[in-house]
């Protein structure tokens, strides 16, 4: 999950950030080819709805359907705790993970002011919203 999260993010996660959030997340898992880890997700039950937190595929796995299998996983198991829908923020510069979602029916529903670090500076967020019932 570590490498993943390097390549696929300008400000990785860190090792123990990944152990504090996996040890509460009730809808997280990963997904293995062989015995590889290929690609994750990190997503939390709050109240009624999901927090989709971090999704990724490794670089050689993209373009292969994984995240949308991820994606539908994801909300196969928000189906089971009856969860109404799915939220997540994406970096504002992040034009493929926006389409990625749109194409998938979420919809932008407001943004979060300089909510991702980015070295020295800031980046706001786009939030985003499933709705699944």
């Amino acid at each position: 999950m570590l490498e993943i999260e390097e390549i696929s993010n300008p400000t990785p996660w860190k090792e123990q950030t990944f152990k504090n959030i996996l040890s509460s997340r009730t809808l997280s898992f990963v997904i293995i080819s062989g015995q590889n880890v290929i690609g994750f997700c990190i997503a939390s039950k709050v109240a009624d709805e999901c927090h989709l937190q971090n999704i990724s595929v490794t670089a050689s796995f993209r373009k292969q359907g994984i995240g949308k299998y991820i994606l539908d996983t994801l909300i196969k198991r928000c189906a089971l705790y009856e969860l109404q829908n799915i939220i997540l923020e994406v970096r504002e510069s992040n034009e493929g993970a926006q389409e990625f979602y749109r194409k998938n029916n979420f919809n932008p529903i407001g943004k979060r002011k300089d909510y991702y670090k980015l070295g020295e500076q800031r980046e706001s967020a786009v939030l985003m919203s499933l709705i699944l019932s």
